[in-house]
């Protein structure tokens, strides 16, 4: 899956609000922020895991294993509705090479006594826009009776 270049930039922005999720053995959620997070050249996620005995590091091998989705939120303008969040697989760690030596270069230059555990990879599946009106909108076309419903209630003004 294509990540369109308008989320991507979110996704790379320092400035923007990302936040992971993932789901542990039981399917209990986990959200933390991240910013060490990136587009690859191939359209695959990447970010370093900076803690080896984190919640974060247990579930991201535990959704890894069993082929479980991770959610990535970005928030870039908020008045502006820009609301994204992207679904994926992760589908490999790596602790060595030249992602991991760009990744720890960057880590370095922000935290330097950081100890990381490795870089994470994530496979996108599903983008999903998360601007109030554009899901309010898909609302209104899945549900049949929506305007009516409105109708009936009234509607605030």
């Amino acid at each position: 899956m294509d990540i369109p270049d308008n989320i991507k930039g979110l996704i790379e922005n320092p400035k923007c609000i990302k936040t992971l999720t993932t789901v542990d053995k039981d399917g209990n959620p986990h959200s933390v922020p991240i910013n060490s997070v990136s587009v690859l050249d191939d359209g695959h996620i990447a970010f370093i895991e900076l803690l080896d005995t984190c919640q974060t590091q247990k579930n991201m091998l535990n959704c890894y294993w069993f082929k479980k989705d991770v959610s990535l939120l970005v928030i870039g303008d908020w008045s502006k509705g820009e609301a994204f969040q992207v679904k994926g697989i992760p589908y490999k760690f790596e602790t060595q090479g030249p992602l991991w030596d760009k990744y720890l270069d960057m880590i370095w230059k922000f935290i330097p006594q950081a100890d990381p555990s490795g870089v994470w990879l994530i496979k996108p599946k599903e983008i999903r826009d998360q601007n109030y009106f554009v899901r309010r909108a898909g609302e209104e076309e899945r549900r049949a009776n929506w305007t009516r419903w409105l109708t009936w209630k009234g509607v605030r003004g």
